[in-house]
C-alpha cells in the first residue's frame, strides 16, 4: 500500500511528492505489462481476434446473452463484445472478418448486431440508431454503416464505405497456409485489384504495439476494424518486409503506407524497403509516437500522437496528404588499421542527423541506460527528463572536451578549420533533438535555406553540452560550419567518440566516416490547406 506524503512548501518535499508520484506510474507499469490474459487466440483461417477490456468505456452488451457488462472481451477485426464466459459461444455462432473470399468480385454487408458507436444514423431512414439501452440495430464490419433492425436494406451489396479505395476486399486476397516451426502462418500468395473500385490506392499500416506508452497497441486494434485485418502490420509479431511484400503484388498501383511509431520505426520500414527494392515505390506517412518524432515533424504531423484525433480524422488526413521526395543518407565507416588489422567497413542509413561528440554522449547514455532498465522509460515526459539528466551531467564531466583536435571535417572535400568544439551535428531535417530548428537558431541571423529534398547536409558546431542547453532553448545559436553534399570526419589514431545515426548510438573508434546521398523516397506530408 502506497503512503502519500504531506506535500509541504519546502523543496525537498515538493521534491520527495515528484519521486513519490513517479515510483507509482512506474510500479503501475510494470505490474500492468506482466499481466496475463487467459482469453483464445485467434486461429490463422476462423475465428475472432479477442483482446480483454477491464472497463468498457461506455455502456456494452454481450452479443450472445445480450446481457449489459462492465467487462469482457472485444474483437479487435470485427467489433463485437461478449461476456468472457461467452467467448466460445461468440466464436461458433458469429462470423468475423473474413481475410480472403476469392472466386467473387462483390461480396454482401456482413452485420453485427448492438454497440453501435455514439450517434451513429441509419443510413436508410436518416434517423438516430443504437439509443435503446439493449442489445440492438446493426453495423456492417466491412463499410461501418449503421441500420435499424427494423429497417430494410434494399441493396445487400457492400462497397467497403467512404474508405473503400483504401481497403483490399477480401474477394481481392488469396491465401496460402504455410507451417513455420510447427506452427501455421497465413501467406498472402495472390493480390487482385478490385474492378469496382475507382482510384485505389490501398493503405498498409506498420504499428510498434508498445510505442507512446503503449498507444501503438490501441492503433492497431482500430485500423483493423476498419481495414482489412492483412493490412496491418504488428512490428512486433511480423516484420517490416511482410507488408511490403504486399506492395511487390500490386505493383502496377501505388500502395500508401503508413507507419505509426517513432524515428526508429521509420527507419526500419525504410530499410526494409531498401531491400525489398519495389518497382513503383509507395507513398509513406508517419504517425509519431517517439520520444522524438523529428522527421514527423518536418512533415506536418505534430509532435506525438497521443489519442486527440479519432481515427476518421488521420484517414481523411492520409487521404488529402500531400507527396514530397525526401533525402535518405548513406554513412560509411572505415575503420583504421589497428595492430596491421582493419575491421569490415560499417554502412548505415540516415534520416534525419548524424552527430559526433556531446550530443551523442547523451543519447549513448540514455540508450545504455534504457537497455539495462526499460521500466524507467515509460513515457515520453519520464524519456526527455533523463535526456536532461545525462545532459546536465556531462556539462559538469565534459567527455567530449578538444573534440575538434581529434577529428578533421571536409566538406565536399574542403578542409574545415574547426573552433574550439564538443560536438558536431549533420542535419538532413531541421528539426533535432525534439521539434528544435538548430540550422536556424534563434532566427536572428540570416542563413542558406536548408531542405530535406535538396541533396545538400547542413553541418553545425556546439562548443560544449551547456552550450547545446541554450541551443535547446533559443538562448544562443550554433556554429555554422557549412552546407555540403559530402561530409568527411577522420577521427584520429588512438581516439574513442560517441556518435549516432538518428538516435542510434554507439561508441566509434578511430575511423574515417563519410556521409553522401543514398536514395529519395515519396513521403507523404499533411495538407496546410486541409482542416
Amino acid at each position: 500500500m502506497f503512503l502519500i506524503p504531506e506535500l509541504s512548501s519546502e523543496p525537498f518535499q515538493i521534491f520527495l511528492w515528484i519521486a513519490y508520484i513517479f515510483t507509482v506510474t512506474v510500479v503501475v507499469t510494470v505490474l500492468r505489462s506482466r499481466r496475463k490474459l487467459d482469453l483464445p487466440v485467434r486461429d490463422v483461417t476462423k475465428g475472432h481476434r479477442w483482446y480483454q477490456v477491464e472497463i468498457f468505456p461506455r455502456p456494452t452488451f454481450c452479443s450472445v446473452c445480450e446481457e449489459h457488462i462492465m467487462e469482457g472481451a472485444h474483437c479487435d477485426s470485427c467489433g463485437i463484445c461478449t461476456d468472457e464466459d461467452c467467448v466460445h459461444a461468440a466464436d461458433k455462432l458469429f462470423p468475423c472478418k473474413r481475410l480472403s473470399f476469392p472466386g467473387r468480385t462483390s461480396m454482401d454487408h456482413v452485420w453485427a448486431r448492438g454497440n453501435l458507436p455514439l450517434c451513429s444514423v441509419c443510413f436508410v431512414c436518416g434517423v438516430q440508431c443504437g439509443m435503446n439501452p439493449t442489445l440492438c440495430d446493426r453495423r456492417c464490419i466491412w463499410c461501418q454503416r449503421t441500420v435499424h433492425d427494423c429497417c430494410a436494406v434494399e441493396d445487400k451489396r457492400c462497397d467497403f464505405g467512404h474508405y473503400r479505395s483504401m481497403i483490399i476486399p477480401p474477394y481481392s486476397v488469396g491465401l496460402q497456409l504455410v507451417g513455420i516451426r510447427g506452427r501455421r502462418h497465413l501467406s498472402v500468395s495472390k493480390l487482385y485489384p478490385p474492378v469496382r473500385i475507382s482510384n485505389w490506392s490501398p493503405l498498409i499500416v506498420f504499428a510498434n504495439p508498445s510505442s507512446g506508452n503503449n498507444m501503438g497497441e490501441h492503433l492497431l486494434r482500430e485500423f483493423r476494424e476498419v481495414l482489412n485485418p492483412i493490412q496491418v502490420i504488428d512490428l512486433h509479431s511480423l516484420s517490416p518486409t511482410a507488408g511490403l511484400e504486399l506492395c511487390r503484388l500490386l505493383a502496377t498501383y501505388k500502395c500508401r503506407l503508413l507507419v505509426c511509431g517513432g524515428d526508429g520505426t521509420v527507419g526500419w520500414v525504410l530499410g526494409a524497403l531498401d531491400r525489398v527494392k519495389l518497382q513503383n515505390q509507395p507513398l509513406i506517412g508517419v504517425l509519431p509516437l517517439g520520444t522524438g518524432n523529428d522527421l514527423a515533424r518536418v512533415q506536418g504531423w505534430g509532435e506525438g500522437f497521443v489519442g486527440e484525433k479519432s481515427l476518421d480524422e488521420i484517414l481523411t488526413d492520409i487521404a488529402h496528404a500531400e507527396v514530397t521526395p525526401f533525402d535518405r543518407w548513406t554513412v560509411s565507416i572505415i575503420h583504421h588499421r589497428h595492430f596491421g588489422i582493419r575491421r569490415p567497413a560499417k554502412v548505415l542509413a540516415m534520416n534525419n542527423y548524424f552527430s559526433m561528440g556531446c550530443d551523442a554522449l547523451v543519447a549513448l547514455n540514455f540508450h545504455r541506460q534504457r537497455q539495462t532498465r526499460p521500466e524507467l522509460f515509460t513515457s515520453r515526459l519520464f524519456n526527455k527528463f533523463w535526456y536532461f539528466s545525462y545532459g546536465a551531467i556531462d556539462v559538469l564531466e565534459q567527455a567530449c572536451v578538444d573534440l575538434h583536435k581529434r577529428v578533421k571535417l571536409e566538406l565536399d572535400g574542403r578542409t574545415v578549420n574547426l573552433p574550439e568544439l564538443e560536438g558536431i551535428v549533420v542535419l538532413n531535417i531541421s528539426s533535432w533533438a525534439g521539434g528544435f530548428n538548430l540550422w536556424s537558431g534563434t532566427g536572428e541571423e540570416d542563413v542558406p535555406p536548408a531542405s530535406f529534398n535538396d541533396g545538400i547536409l547542413e553541418v553545425v558546431g556546439l562548443h560544449s553540452s551547456f552550450h547545446m542547453g541554450q541551443v535547446r532553448i533559443a538562448m544562443a545559436d550554433p556554429i555554422r560550419l557549412g552546407q555540403a553534399r559530402v561530409v568527411k570526419l577522420t577521427l584520429q589514431k588512438g581516439t574513442k567518440m560517441p556518435v549516432q545515426v538518428d538516435g542510434e548510438p554507439w561508441e566509434q573508434g578511430s575511423a574515417t566516416v563519410t556521409i553522401s546521398l543514398r536514395n529519395r523516397v515519396n513521403m507523404l506530408k499533411k495538407s496546410e490547406h486541409h482542416d
